[in-house]
């Protein structure tokens, strides 16, 4: 048997999760849907003969007379009012509207037919998203730490008036560019790689110190901060960078990082003249004292023989002992001028250039033993040091070749340069005799020591050599194995190491 048709509406609207109502023309309630007290907490009985215009938020009454009462009268359609409905449990509900006028087939009078719903989480979410866009554009353009925005493609969408006033812009011209434009390159390639990380969800942010290049061309350092916005399906939209001015603070530290090498420079310099000192000491400690002692002696034994023939051999003696006082003087005066540096003016030099040069004053020398020389350095090959210096440098070396080569071979001397880190090295071999350095090897730079007893020298070049390396800041490395000649390697300090 079939339901009448007030028993269908009656099923239809009781499931529905709207609130179905008929009205009259002036919205008094003749009909409301079962699911009203779900809704609107009131029973259908309690609404029937009431009109809808005593619940609604007062602010929103005249809207809804104006906006959707009249224009519903008037035949107009697709109204969807919103509006605050008071709720039984005296607070107001936010409810959403399909409203239509009907007009009954029978009697052709007009009535107000309204399906609503309630929309008061929607509005409260949206209201309370609105808010945190409010909360967030208000620290966003207040923060006193640069933001910016930029999409997942890197071009900047907003950025705040800290950031901007960092590097010397005004906020708009920043929009639209990418990041990179403003970005050095130094920290580039590791800020794209933290992004793409960020960006796969391998890491929640990144941080790293990097620097900007400011409107005026210079570099600003920066510590940034990078996060990434994502969208309800975990779409990365933004990334938002927070950017902290360190740029005085690293500043600072590159200033104490140079003093400190300045510092230590200073040190290792005062070291060297420390131990040239004590060296000098030693000199004149054992080279002066003797001859001065056996000058004295001598002068005694004049005072007292009466033979005329001892006094002539007495004072053949003084003049021996006075001839190697004379000497001792000489090379002590010679280390003097090269621990004297005020005049050391240190330049770029062709090592190559000064090489030839020396090579052409010892050209007599090398025609009469027949000396090979190898020259594997270019004219491009520079170092640092004072061009005078470089030339006493390769003299003393090539007498020392020349004074120790093996006499049953062509005499073979090889030059070649090459740098490392902070210093240039210049290699100057040669295959003469050579030295046993693990029995002479402390005593290789030492002054007065030879190491080949039918060879005559006064142990003075390579004191001189060590001396001056150490003079200007370098120093020397010796290679040698006996009869298989020797490798000398002179380290440079380049540029401001050589000043220190």
């Amino acid at each position: 048997m079939a339901l009448p048709d007030s028993e269908i509406l009656q099923l239809l609207t009781s499931i529905s999760r709207e609130l179905v109502c008929l009205h009259e023309t002036d919205g008094t309630y003749i009909y409301v849907s079962p699911n009203s007290k779900s809704i609107i907490g009131y029973e259908p009985e309690e609404l029937i003969g009431k009109n809808p215009y005593d619940f609604l938020h007062p602010d929103d009454r005249r809207l809804i007379f104006e906006r959707s009462h009249q224009p519903l009268l008037r035949g107009e359609e697709n109204i969807h009012p919103t509006f605050r409905f008071l709720h039984k449990n005296g607070t107001y509900i936010w409810l959403q509207s399909d409203n239509r006028l009907t007009t009954h087939s029978l009697t052709g009078k007009n009535y107000l037919h309204t399906s609503s719903r309630d929309i008061s989480e929607k509005i409260e979410s949206d209201a309370n998203l609105a808010l945190s866009e409010r909360k967030f554009k208000t620290l966003f353009r207040d923060s006193p730490i640069g933001l910016v925005l930029t999409s997942t493609h890197g071009y900047i969408d907003d950025v705040n008036e800290a950031f901007a006033k960092f590097l010397g812009y005004e906020t708009f011209e920043l929009l639209g560019k990418h990041f990179s434009e403003i970005s050095s390159t130094g920290e580039l390639e590791e800020n794209l790689r933290y992004r793409d990380s960020v960006q796969k969800g391998m890491i929640d942010h990144y941080s790293i110190e990097k620097q900007y290049v400011h409107k005026l061309g210079h570099l600003v350092w920066a510590y940034i901060t990078v996060t990434v916005l994502r969208d309800d399906s975990g779409e990365a939209i933004y990334y938002l960078a927070q950017i902290i001015d360190i740029d005085e603070r690293k500043k600072t530290e590159t200033q104490l990082l140079e003093n400190n090498e300045f510092l230590k420079a200073t040190k290792n310099s005062l070291l060297i003249q420390n131990k040239q000192l004590q060296s000098y000491n030693q000199i004149i400690s054992h080279h002066l004292r003797a001859p001065v002692s056996n000058l004295r002696s001598l002068l005694d034994l004049l005072k007292i023989t009466g033979v005329e023939e001892e006094r002539r051999e007495l004072q053949n003696h003084l003049e021996e002992v006075t001839e190697n006082l004379e000497t001792v003087l000489s090379e002590l005066i010679t280390t003097l001028k090269i621990q004297s540096l005020e005049n050391y003016r240190p330049e770029w030099i062709s090592i190559l250039l000064t090489f030839q040069k020396v090579q052409k004053l010892m050209e007599g020398e090398f025609q009469k033993k027949n000396v090979h020389i190898e020259l594997n350095v270019t004219e491009k090959e520079l170092v640092f040091v004072s061009k005078e210096y470089l030339e006493t440098l390769f003299l003393q070396l090539i007498s020392n070749s020349l004074q120790f080569a093996d006499p049953s071979r062509e005499l073979r001397i090889g030059v070649e340069s090459f740098s490392m880190g902070s210093e240039t090295t210049i290699s100057f071999s040669d295959n003469g005799l050579g030295v046993d350095l693990s029995r002479y090897g402390d005593q290789i730079f030492q002054l007065k020591k030879t190491f080949h007893r039918q060879m005559s020298g006064k142990g003075l070049g390579l004191f001189l050599m060590k001396y001056t390396m150490e003079s200007l800041g370098g120093r020397v490395e010796v290679r040698s194995k006996p009869g298989e000649g020797a490798t000398f390697l002179l380290h440079f300090p380049n540029g401001s190491a050589a000043n220190a």
